[in-house]
């Protein structure tokens, strides 16, 4: 498990680190966050922009500490730092939906639309929601047929 203290961190900073942080945990993971206040308004954007790829457990609940488990429910691929390199990270996907099982998320990022991406797991039974995000990136959540 991965504890991310956020009591010192400036508030316009904390969300992109929490999602950094997110972005980075495997099936199974959990982060744990700590706060100096209740972090509903990141839950409901979590749960907002991102359903059912996380599941949320309050922890502590104040008065000066709260906190919350985070538990990373899909698959998540960032692709971003595979194209900066110069690479191919379609392998690197599939090998991911190879180990996506019945009804799970995978999830890819990309700093472009993977409409090639989206034909192939379409037509192997996966259906998918696609989502710019600020900045021009792409997030598409693919979930795997049951």
């Amino acid at each position: 498990m991965t504890t991310l203290d956020l009591r010192t961190v400036p508030a316009p900073l904390r969300h992109d680190q929490v999602y950094e942080c997110l972005e980075a945990l495997g099936v199974g993971d959990v982060l744990e966050l700590v706060v100096d206040h209740r972090p509903t308004p990141l839950r409901y954007e979590l749960e907002a922009t991102r359903p059912g790829d996380y599941e949320w457990l309050d922890g502590k609940d104040g008065p000066e500490v709260w906190s919350a488990r985070i538990t990373c429910r899909a698959r998540i691929v960032d692709a971003r730092p595979m194209l900066d390199r110069g690479e191919e990270p379609f392998q690197a996907i599939m090998s991911a939906v190879g180990e996506t099982g019945p009804g799970e998320r995978l999830v890819v990022l990309a700093p472009f639309e993977p409409v090639p991406l989206e034909g192939v797991l379409s037509s192997q039974g996966f259906t998918y929601e696609a989502r710019e995000l600020p900045g021009g990136d792409w997030r598409v959540a693919f979930e795997s047929p049951s």
